[in-house]
């Protein structure tokens, strides 16, 4: 694993990239303590798996960074990393197309746990963070009876359904599969026919359409 951490935090960086590379016997570690920096580091090294930038990394300019960051190195997976975990914050990440929203509080597991799931092409958002998307979402989520209305006007099977909620939980294609007794493979293809269905590309837009429809 290659990965780049970008945080100007030197001693949460430093102590970061020791216990990635305690953990990850092939593990080559960057760091770098500002956007340019980071970029300037992209520019130099190649085949970078993992990109961490840091929410409040000097340069960033709020998720302007994110885009601009994105932009340069599209197919580099590149997480946000945040002393907060607020929800609104992750969806924006999201939406803007991080792979992934990190809290600096998550446990060792849940930190490496993520960096797994990323370097495979999944999303990552933590289940408590997926818990305050919904809290907020309350408000503005259509009545309960809505969702038996969601999943007739899309065609969802009994199982897609219950994926569907699964994927609400913030939990792995394998924790999924795990759950239902079935494979991960079987999993990615439930997923695909989902998103063609309720007409989503991703696993972020799926969250938020079943969210908004009451499918919790």
């Amino acid at each position: 694993m290659k990965i780049l951490i970008a945080d100007d935090h030197h001693l949460l960086s430093d102590a970061l990239a020791q216990l990635v590379r305690e953990n990850e016997s092939d593990a080559e570690v960057l760091q770098a303590a500002s956007l340019d920096d980071a970029m300037a580091a992209m520019d130099r090294e190649s085949a970078v798996e993992i990109v961490l930038l840091d929410y409040d990394l000097p340069g960033m300019d709020g998720f302007n960074g994110l885009t601009r960051f994105r932009g340069r190195y599209p197919n580099v997976p590149c997480a946000i990393f945040s002393g907060s975990s607020d929800g609104g914050t992750a969806t924006d990440a999201l939406a803007r197309g991080a792979a992934g929203f990190l809290p600096k509080n998550l446990s060792a597991p849940a930190f490496f746990h993520a960096l797994k799931l990323i370097q495979v092409g999944e999303k990552f958002i933590p289940a408590q963070v997926y818990a305050d998307i919904a809290s907020h979402s309350t408000a503005s989520r259509r009545r309960p009876k809505d969702a038996t209305d969601f999943v007739a006007g899309a065609g969802l099977s009994r199982r897609e359904v219950e994926v569907l909620r699964a994927l609400v939980q913030g939990i792995s294609n394998r924790q999924i599969g795990d759950q239902l007794g079935v494979e991960e493979v079987t999993i990615k293809l439930h997923l695909r026919r989902i998103y063609k269905k309720i007409g989503t590309a991703n696993r972020t837009q799926a969250v938020k359409l079943a969210m908004a429809a009451g499918l919790v």
